[in-house]
């Protein structure tokens, strides 16, 4: 007969019941605890999975959105970078080419240096002024100390004579000057400026009547200085406008050519660059 006082006992079945070969009481509660356990366990593994499973899936399109986005702008951001690369190495091209063209067009400087030995000088524009201490009327007056110092201060040290030590590095070089050491060569500018002073020497002297005050070089040297600077007045042609004369004796037309602008190297520049190849440091003319 069951006692009205004790409650009868019910298992769950999804439990394992309890066993009979063990005693009652405390561990009837550990095996109801350990069923409550597992219950509960069980049920929240299931309940953490099926969470999981429904905010993956409500997630999902926004992550892929997301990455969509970020995919997009780093695109965008290669194409800008490519374009702006691309315009970059298109006006490098642009003026490699315009460059190049100059060089075919413009290669050589007027009135310049073939060889390339010589820079490009900088130019000015100068007007033409007369001055005549370098030819005195008193053609005896020539031959002063101070007409010979301002022939001396238009020429470099030594006279642009120059001299070049790697000649493999230069093109069209003429013939070396005998009788110099290793590579010398003279400049067109100063062998003008020579030879217009051998000129005025000869007409200084003959207008003086001082024919002690020839020269040496004598008359083949004087024909020889007429041709030369004749073909180098020609190689310039120098083709400035020119108007009215104003310093003419009274009566005489034409025109001086003082009022004239031309376009002229920096003659600084030329002196100062021909003195720093110099091969010697000789004053003369």
């Amino acid at each position: 007969m069951m006692n009205p006082l004790q409650s009868p006992k019910y298992f769950d079945l999804r439990t394992q019941p309890p066993n009979p070969d063990h005693g009652h009481g405390h561990h009837d509660d550990d095996a109801a605890a350990d069923a409550s356990d597992s219950l509960t366990d069980w049920d929240g593994k299931e309940h953490l999975d099926a969470w999981s499973d429904e905010d993956t899936a409500r997630n999902q399109p926004l992550v892929l959105r997301r990455r969509k986005t970020r995919a997009r702008k780093i695109r965008e951001a290669v194409a800008s970078l490519r374009s702006l690369l691309d315009t970059v190495l298109l006006l490098v091209i642009l003026g490699l080419v315009l460059e190049r063209r100059g060089q075919r067009e413009g290669r050589y400087e007027f009135a310049g240096d073939l060889s390339g030995f010589a820079p490009r000088f900088s130019q000015q524009i100068k007007t033409f002024v007369p001055d005549p201490g370098f030819v005195p009327e008193n053609g005896s007056e020539f031959f002063t100390k101070e007409v010979r110092e301002k022939w001396l201060s238009i020429v470099p040290k030594g006279l642009g004579y120059v001299r070049i030590n790697d000649t493999k590095g230069y093109d069209n070089l003429p013939t070396p000057l005998l009788f110099y050491p290793n590579s010398t060569f003279t400049t067109s500018m100063t062998h003008q400026i020579h030879c217009l002073h051998n000129i005025v020497e000869v007409v200084a002297a003959l207008t003086s009547n001082q024919p002690d005050m020839m020269p040496m070089e004598g008359a083949w040297h004087l024909s020889h200085c007429f041709e030369y600077l004749r073909q180098s007045i020609m190689c310039c042609g120098d083709v400035a406008l020119e108007g009215q004369q104003t310093t003419f004796p009274e009566g005489w037309k034409g025109s001086d050519g003082w009022d004239a602008k031309h376009v002229c190297k920096d003659y600084s520049q030329v002196i100062s660059y021909l003195e720093d190849n110099s091969a010697d440091k000789d004053v003369w003319i």
